[in-house]
């Protein structure tokens, strides 16, 4: 019942072991912010809301409300249906202190260090999603998850 944050492993699970991650992974604009979706295993859609999983073939800002939309109502139902929402809030470089990249670029921390100073992240933009090393020092999202 601990919240904590994922592991490298689990982020790689839902990203690309599972047996149909990549038809429970999508690229979104929901109520105005772009982000990421992920779907949990054995999912189905709701009544009323289409999903569309990937990502476009470019990256840009503007390129997550081209590739679906969804409003808060719509968004609403997914949630209801398991849904997750991952904002692509940006990151922040120790050297710079503001927050670079809001609403294009998204960035989750696991609990897996790669090294002395680094750990293994989520990237995501508007044309896809990998797993990746950085800095502990950069300024990057945590998505909190509890066992249950």
């Amino acid at each position: 019942g601990t919240w904590r944050t994922l592991t490298e492993a689990e982020w790689e699970y839902l990203l690309n072991t599972r047996s149909n991650a990549s038809s429970l992974i999508g690229v979104a604009q929901v109520n105005g912010v772009n982000g990421l979706i992920l779907l949990p295993d054995n999912w189905s859609a709701p009544n009323g809301v289409t999903f569309k999983s990937g990502s476009h073939s470019e990256s840009s800002s503007e390129l997550y409300a081209q590739y679906q939309t969804f409003t808060p109502e719509q968004w609403a139902l997914l949630e209801k249906s398991g849904a997750v929402f991952l904002p692509a809030a940006g990151y922040c470089v120790l050297d710079f202190n503001e927050v670079s990249n809001v609403q294009e670029f998204g960035y989750y921390w696991s609990a897996t260090e790669s090294d002395k100073y680094g750990a293994y992240s989520l990237f995501f933009s508007s044309k896809g999603m990998s797993l990746n090393d950085g800095y502990r020092f950069d300024g990057r999202s945590v998505r909190l998850v509890k066992d249950l």
